[in-house]
């Protein structure tokens, strides 16, 4: 009779075990499809403005035959067609991208910091949201100080990829990041980055006054997880790039750089 029994709660245990590792399973593919429908839109999306962007101007690719003088000397400059991009994704305001990492996304903004924080740039919900410019901003990132946010995914995709700045070697060989605009072409210089609290320690987004400004730029070089010697001025504009780490509750990884014309 005990060994019967012994034999029942045997089964029962091991049943138990199969169904939560059967829970895991699809929880797990769950999360992986979740994660992989925002990877497609948003490749798919770059994709697209990168065929366009090597499109010349005026003339039809068709035409345009490999070994021809078009097709090895393009004489065109890329671009981000924005006109055409906000008639379907309405409330894009620039575009990023850091070669050679996922980062390759358009730049939304809206009235507040909370719609594209759950969703894409076509206004579909998912938890990976968009990259955005904080709302108060004024969407020409004509700001002294811009606020730029986006998650940071398991797979290290959206802004996942600066936690890689923690890593001196990765800022040596990454030390810039292109921003586009349908008024201009950027680059970020970088100069420091740091952990903060996402109340406590929140980029300012207005600085009394020059001293003020530099205090600030000295109390984030004092503590930033890289080394750069990139120097600000006062008439500089500064980006900061949010997103999350998980040094401690609420906590904020920050990469901030100088905004220059390319």
């Amino acid at each position: 009779m005990f060994m019967g029994k012994k034999k029942i709660l045997l089964q029962i245990i091991l049943a138990l075990c199969i169904l939560a590792v059967l829970v895991f399973a699809t929880l797990l593919i769950r999360e992986l499809y979740i994660d992989s429908q925002s990877k497609t839109f948003y490749s798919d999306l770059a994709t697209d403005v990168t065929r366009r962007s090597n499109e010349p101007e005026g003339v039809d690719t068709e035409d345009v035959q490999p070994g021809s003088s078009e097709d090895e000397e393009p004489g065109w400059k890329p671009y981000v067609d924005f006109e055409a991009l906000d008639s379907i994704y309405p409330g894009i305001v620039g575009w990023i991208k850091l070669n050679e990492t996922p980062i390759d996304y358009p730049v939304m903004q809206y009235s507040d910091n909370d719609y594209f924080l759950t969703r894409l740039p076509d206004g579909s919900q998912h938890r990976n949201g968009s990259i955005f410019l904080d709302y108060r901003n004024s969407n020409d990132f004509s700001d002294k100080s811009i606020l730029i946010y986006g998650h940071e995914t398991r797979a290290g995709d959206m802004f996942g990829v600066l936690k890689s700045y923690r890593n001196q070697a990765f800022f040596n060989e990454n030390p810039i990041i292109y921003l586009h605009t349908p008024e201009n072409d950027y680059i970020i210089q970088l100069f420091a980055g740091h952990v903060a609290h996402s109340v406590r320690d929140h980029p300012p987004l207005e600085f009394e006054d020059d001293d003020d400004f530099f205090a600030y730029i000295e109390h984030i070089r004092s503590i930033s997880v890289f080394n750069s010697d990139i120097a600000v001025t006062a008439d500089d504009r500064i980006v900061s790039l949010v997103t999350c780490t998980y040094d401690f509750n609420d906590a904020r990884l920050i990469i901030v750089g100088i905004l220059v014309e390319a």
